[in-house]
């Protein structure tokens, strides 16, 4: 992705550790890039390029 791409309080897939999770990205970080949450975790992770983000994520399908 690209750096005028990303929205505060979007919601993306970012490789964190090696695996795609998804995150939400809190803030802008004063040294550059985001500070976000993985949403799997709950634990705040340093975004640092647009280039660790895969796309917006998808809103989980609804089962009946």
């Amino acid at each position: 992705m690209k750096k005028n791409e990303i929205e505060i309080r979007g919601v993306y897939v970012a490789k964190v550790s090696g695996q795609l999770v998804a995150v939400r990205i809190d803030r802008e970080s004063p040294y550059g890039g985001w500070d976000a949450t993985n949403l799997a975790t709950g634990r705040s992770v340093r975004i640092r390029t647009a280039a660790r983000l895969r796309g917006r994520a998808r809103a989980p399908e609804a089962t009946s």
